[in-house]
């Protein structure tokens, strides 16, 4: 074997110096507050990723040492995440005795001879954020039917696990004859992440939520949300290793990269701007949700259909009927009309199958042009009055009187 001469072993040895020297420089002066460009670099600790972020840690600060008024307005939920109080009035929001938000009034306490009873469960695109309660498309649909009485518990952020367990707390008791599950193709990684800035890292949801992990048999196993209350938050935005405690085997975002949230320093990549930049760009990868909405094999995949399968059991176990309401986004409106497709195609013909009721409202969206026009878009990119309207008059041409 021929070994390098005494010239090019000191040329080579010079050149990692210099390719070392280099990294330092760039790890005390560009990386030094631990950003590039405004995007934090590895290690996230703590962590947080906006300026956003750190003044709502202020404000769960303030919570957990006594400060009332904030508290009056925080929608923390031990076992939900975050969810709205029954009868909290948050501006835009309000909600009633059930929780639910108010749209053409509150929901009866009890249900009224004659008029079925409806419980709407989502995330924001059924909760109808940005608009007025009477603007969202379960408020048109219920002030078309007098025989519809609908119960909007639809919650901005929400996972379909969310809903699901929402619907075990808040929507079974409310007796209803009909259950409505509006899915959002976008949110389908939200089942993953168990602190949502993991998935999300301009995430506005700054607390923990339960998770469904899979057991034998695709059976559903519930990991509760580490945070109960505003302390138990606090400590966990604050102290690293109880971060990774609580979150690292459950969270699919921390468990794939554990150095990008391994405590400051505790990594030899954390040292050197190379594997901090490197790593930094792994992590952030792999968030497109089409890839596993088609991958029927995949663990997300059979985690979502497990959870949609749960709750239609459970639904229809109580006499009611359950039916899937698919909502896309604008980006998601915007691949449907490429040349792929709907990438949730798949997904309903799978739930159909298993004898899900599925009602899909692309096809409506897109033909009304809502992937072209601003005016079906809120500033948040949440469906405005007009594609509201759209839905709800999809919804007409299935429901049943």
């Amino acid at each position: 074997m021929r070994l390098l001469g005494p010239g090019r072993s000191r040329r080579c040895l010079v050149l990692v110096l210099v390719l070392l020297g280099a990294d330092q420089a760039l790890e005390w002066s560009v990386l030094r507050d631990g950003r590039v460009f405004g995007r934090r670099v590895i290690p996230f600790d703590p962590p947080l990723f906006t300026a956003w972020q750190a003044r709502c840690l202020a404000d769960v600060t303030a919570i957990a040492a006594g400060d009332g008024e904030l508290r009056a307005r925080s929608i923390l939920d031990a076992e939900l995440g975050w969810c709205p109080r029954p009868d909290q009035d948050l501006g835009l929001y309000v909600h009633d005795w059930s929780g639910s938000r108010i749209q053409l009034g509150a929901l009866a306490r009890s249900k009224l001879p004659g008029v079925r009873r409806v419980a709407v469960l989502g995330c924001s695109f059924t909760q109808g954020a940005e608009v007025e309660g009477r603007d969202t498309w379960s408020a048109l649909v219920d002030a078309r039917h007098a025989e519809l009485e609908i119960a909007n518990l639809g919650q901005g952020g929400f996972g379909v696990d969310q809903s699901y367990l929402r619907w075990r707390r808040d929507g079974r008791r409310l007796e209803p004859d009909e259950v409505w599950l509006g899915f959002l193709p976008e949110s389908t990684l939200r089942i993953t992440a168990q602190y949502p800035p993991t998935l999300n890292h301009w995430s506005t949801e700054l607390d923990f939520k339960p998770v469904f992990v899979l057991g034998p048999d695709d059976g559903l196993e519930l990991v509760p949300s580490p945070a109960p209350d505003h302390a138990a938050l606090q400590a966990l935005l604050t102290d690293q290793e109880r971060f990774l405690a609580a979150v690292g085997r459950s969270d699919r975002w921390v468990r794939r990269r554990p150095a990008a949230y391994a405590p400051r320093g505790s990594s030899w990549m954390h040292w050197f701007a190379s594997t901090r930049l490197l790593v930094t760009w792994l992590e952030s990868g792999e968030r497109d949700p089409a890839p596993y909405l088609r991958d029927r094999e995949g663990e997300v995949y059979r985690l979502l259909r497990a959870l949609v399968l749960g709750l239609a059991h459970e639904a229809t176990e109580t006499g009611a009927r359950f039916r899937l309401i698919l909502l896309p986004s604008l980006p998601d409106l915007e691949r449907a009309r490429g040349p792929d497709g709907a990438y949730w195609e798949g997904l309903l013909a799978d739930l159909a199958a298993r004898g899900i009721e599925c009602i899909d409202t692309t096809a409506a969206l897109l033909a009304a042009g809502a992937d072209t026009e601003p005016g079906f878009w809120m500033p948040g990119q949440h469906y405005s009055p007009a594609a509201n309207r759209v839905v709800a008059e999809r919804l007409e041409g299935v429901l049943s009187p």
